[in-house]
């Protein structure tokens, strides 16, 4: 039953990342791709808590599934916040452009942002709000939660205490 258990600590900090970068992103109104490493950081840490109190410090194969198991969440984590992003932030990112394009004001921007969104899918969407170095910070996320629970000296402290 623990090593089934054992993944949801990385899922969850996954989740969490996810919806703290697309916060970020409201609260900010810039992209910050930045922010991923903070979510490929708390999936690493989350998957090593849940996984350090199921499966032996030494056991390397087991540790490796779970490293990839991280990245793999991290990503997810990754699209979660693009998502969340898309679905918080795109109307006013839209409307705030169409008044800056067209010079209108917010009452006539807004159903013309309406009608831009509701004319678009999601998956267009995250891909139109995203940029190259998004892609270099999301593979930087997926490889720092692979490599938290791959260090031995961690797994080690953390099953100790």
């Amino acid at each position: 039953m623990k090593t089934l258990t054992a993944p949801l600590g990385g899922f969850i900090g996954a989740i969490l990342g996810g919806i703290l970068w697309a916060k970020y992103i409201q609260w900010t109104g810039t992209t910050a791709g930045f922010i991923a490493l903070g979510v490929g950081l708390l999936t690493g840490v989350g998957m090593l808590f849940s996984s350090t109190r199921a499966i032996e410090p030494d056991a390397k194969g087991q540790w490796f599934i779970v490293s990839i198991t991280a990245a793999i969440f991290a990503i997810i984590g990754i699209f979660i916040g693009k998502y969340l992003d898309v679905q918080w932030n795109a109307l006013t990112h839209i409307t705030e452009q169409l008044m800056l394009e067209r010079e209108l004001t917010f009452q006539q921007a807004k159903p013309y942002a309406q009608t831009i969104l509701g004319g678009s899918s999601k998956w267009e969407l995250m891909q139109q709000r995203m940029d190259r170095f998004d892609f270099i910070y999301g593979g930087a996320a997926a490889l720092i939660a692979f490599y938290i629970p791959s260090m031995q000296r961690l797994r080690n402290y953390f099953y100790r205490n």
